[in-house]
């Protein structure tokens, strides 16, 4: 489940603030606001207000800053923005840019030493946190980590930045400091869903499933519409071994959100672990209906369908899974074709086929060469149709990939001389 991390903490307690809208925002409260003196990071204050002259000068480095900025020419945005600076030096709006520049350009120290500064001239816990979510946005997570730091600092009662701290260094995989700070958003404001959400996944990770699942249930009682963390639950379940529980989760949110075919999935793999094998290709077919291109599916249907001893049945799901990764690689790429092939040549061996099954688990080998299971089913093959050299070749490499192959090599040993 580590691969769900960076989706499911990303959710969002507030909107974040995109660039442009601050950048206008901060426009307005400029030509607006009442001209008071708050104290910066350094730079000295103007004593008296700004002639005309200035707070144009200041308006033009602004919009050449912007400009440069927008069409990625950093070097010159930050030239304007640190002229705007040492013409209006109490303005927030050069800081908020100048933090980013200085951080791309490695001059990290800068960078923070940029960030204490628009703090002091813009001592807004709030308004910091938002700009960590704009930079964040933005890829640029531990620079948006040291904007949460410091409204924490100026607020330290403040849970959304407290949250967002947090999820930071969950994302990171820093589990105990991410932890402890979404803890403390949860002590400051236990009503959170996002928090609990993120305490869910992260408790997950470290094998503390039932204080998982508490949080995760948690955040359902405040957020029933919360699809991830009701399918992050129900794979919780289905991971122990509840399957009533499972697929209780799991119905729940197929008739929530009806278009989201991972949910048919999951529900589909806990009927047939239930043993409730009609109803379980039921929710694949409706699964593979909403994502045509969704092969961990169409493998687990065909899978079902073989257990079934519905070789035919199979074959037909690997064939259109394999029609399907032609026109994309769907979820995970290459691998979803190799297991594809994999279980078709199964498929094939099942049905009486021997060549067609042979031709599909060569395939499998020739793009994954240490897939075990498709070397030991090629040795049996070669093996039934007295390919004894082929049968050694396969069978000592399925061996060293740890796949049962013993009685196999025994039974070559008594009809063939084993190869040097």
């Amino acid at each position: 489940m580590r691969g769900e991390r960076r989706r499911h903490w990303r959710s969002r307690l507030w909107g974040f603030l995109p660039v442009g809208i601050a950048a206008a925002v901060a426009l307005l409260w400029f030509l607006t606001r009442p001209r008071e003196q708050p104290p910066t990071a350094g730079a000295p204050l103007p004593l008296a207000e700004p002639s005309a002259a200035i707070i144009d000068s200041y308006l033009a480095q602004i919009r050449v800053g912007i400009a440069a900025y927008r069409v990625k020419r950093y070097t010159e945005a930050m030239r304007a923005f640190e002229a705007a600076v040492r013409l209006q030096p109490s303005e927030p709006l050069p800081y908020r840019y100048l933090a980013e520049l200085y951080w791309r350009e490695g001059s990290q120290e800068q960078a923070l030493h940029t960030v204490r500064s628009l703090a002091a001239v813009m001592p807004d816990a709030y308004f910091l946190d938002h700009v960590g979510m704009a930079y964040e946005e933005s890829e640029l997570r531990e620079l948006a980590m040291r904007f949460y730091q410091e409204a924490i600092r100026l607020e330290p009662r403040l849970p959304g930045a407290r949250y967002n701290l947090g999820r930071a260094y969950l994302e990171t995989g820093d589990l105990e400091r991410g932890i402890a700070e979404v803890q403390e958003a949860l002590r400051l404001h236990s009503d959170f869903p996002e928090a609990h959400q993120a305490l869910g996944m992260a408790y997950t990770e470290q094998g503390r499933w039932e204080e998982a699942i508490a949080h995760l249930k948690r955040a359902l009682a405040l957020h029933p519409d919360l699809a991830v963390v009701r399918n992050h639950l129900g794979r919780l379940y289905l991971a122990q071994g509840r399957l009533d529980e499972a697929i209780q989760t799991f119905r729940v949110l197929v008739e929530r959100a009806p278009p989201l075919a991972e949910a048919r999935h999951n529900l589909a793999v806990a009927y047939a672990r239930k043993g409730l094998q009609e109803l379980a290709i039921d929710q694949f077919r409706e699964a593979l209906r909403l994502r045509p291109d969704f092969h961990a599916a169409r493998i687990d249907l065909a899978t079902l369908l073989l257990e079934m001893h519905r070789p035919q049945d199979a074959i037909n799901a690997l064939q259109a899974a394999l029609a399907a990764a032609a026109d994309g690689p769907g979820q995970h790429g290459q691998l979803d074709l190799v297991e594809i092939r994999y279980r078709l040549g199964i498929a094939y061996q099942m049905a009486g086929q021997p060549q067609e099954a042979i031709q599909e688990l060569e395939a499998a080998v020739r793009a994954e060469p240490v897939h075990a299971g498709a070397h030991a089913h090629l040795s049996r093959l070669y093996y039934e149709s007295h390919q004894f050299d082929r049968a050694w070749r396969h069978a000592r490499r399925a061996e060293s990939l740890g796949a049962p192959v013993a009685d196999l090599i025994v039974a070559l040993r008594r009809v063939s001389v084993e190869p040097p």
